[in-house]
């Protein structure tokens, strides 16, 4: 496209906007991590003023009156003269709501913690280093596992159900195996909606096994799971599991030579008739489509962060074609609702 055929001023505009995005995000974060929000929310809509929320939180009025009205430029919070600020619609439950599968509450943190991937990346243009997840600061693994832990919810309640027959089994007691565990939120969630089975989570980076073990001890989790400190490619278990999940994990298992293999092994792993879920952070196949989808636009910034920590991507006509070369049964898309995930499914033939 030419200069003649886009004004100056909508160029103009737009890099405005990615100004305003990046502000807002923070906003959000700051939001979420000293309780303004939650506050706001416990209001309802009798709403509350800036000077009551200082008051309560014990915050300095100028630095809450500060956040309060960038949160109202950015449609946060909703204001009005004679009662304050409120949440504007739908905020609470996708902000602040952790059992909702499109809760962002838990992303956004994740999103502000790329900070130091942005900052270092110029040094990294000339050389082919890695900087991987375990050398970062512990709040971006934290953070990460916050972000994809709605998705646990997203797979038992709106992905299973697709699977009726394996979600038949793991109601009476069946066999799980969660690769990529992280911070052991899954693993938990599993066991907790499914409290006749067995769970194991498969994680091979050690800050992160370390977090997921903590969580299981504060979960008060019984021994009806455990944390294997493995890695996916060397999985040698076979007719084992009744499902396996894979929740954003086969893209950090290598390249794609690695990723036929571990998809080799899960389904060996796998009982006969068994399914595999693998939700994958739904990148398109062609570079024309980065702009067509405000989530693919998103996708393309987060991938300067999976390069630097050494992850593949994987696009969504590439996760089709391996789990059918992998030569699962029935492959096919999952319905469900949270437009940052792509979901597939497929049975081990019996």
């Amino acid at each position: 496209m030419s200069a003649d055929q886009v004004p100056k001023d909508a160029q103009f505009q737009k890099l405005v906007g990615y100004v305003v995005g990046n502000q807002a995000a923070w906003f959000i974060d700051i939001g979420l991590k000293t309780g303004l929000f939650r506050t706001v929310a416990g209001a309802g809509e009798s709403g509350i003023r800036e000077d009551a929320l200082s008051e309560q939180l014990g915050y300095t009025l100028r630095y809450v009156q500060v956040w309060c009205r960038g949160a109202y430029a950015f449609e946060l919070l909703d204001w009005d003269d004679s009662s304050g600020y409120r949440l504007a619609p739908h905020m609470e439950s996708l902000l602040l709501d952790r059992s909702d599968p499109r809760w962002m509450g838990g992303r956004f943190p994740f999103y502000t913690a790329l900070f130091e991937d942005f900052r270092a990346f110029p040094e990294y243009l000339r050389t082919s280093d890695i900087w991987p997840r375990s050398a970062h600061d512990a709040f971006l693994l934290e953070a990460l596992a916050n972000a994809t832990k709605p998705d646990s919810v997203m797979i038992t309640e709106q992905v299973l159900p697709q699977a009726p027959a394996t979600l038949a089994r793991l109601e009476a007691g069946a066999q799980i195996l969660d690769i990529g565990a992280g911070g052991g939120h899954h693993v938990i969630h599993y066991a907790r909606r499914f409290p006749n089975a067995r769970v194991v989570g498969l994680e091979s980076d050690p800050p992160s096994v370390e977090l997921a073990r903590r969580a299981l001890a504060e979960a008060n989790i019984d021994d009806r799971v455990e944390i294997r400190a493995s890695d996916a490619n060397d999985l040698e278990d076979e007719d084992a599991f009744d499902l396996v999940t894979l929740n954003i994990a086969l893209h950090e298992t290598g390249d794609h030579a690695h990723h036929v293999n571990v998809l080799n092994r899960v389904r060996r792993a796998l009982k006969p008739n068994g399914t595999v879920v693998v939700s994958e952070l739904p990148y398109p196949d062609s570079p024309q489509e980065y702009r067509q989808n405000p989530v693919f636009t998103m996708l393309a910034g987060i991938q300067l962060h999976e390069a630097l920590v050494g992850c593949g991507m994987i696009t969504q006509g590439e996760l089709v074609d391996l789990l059918k070369d992998a030569q699962f049964a029935d492959v096919r898309v999952a319905q469900q609702s949270v437009p940052t995930r792509f979901v597939m499914l497929g049975e081990k033939p019996r």
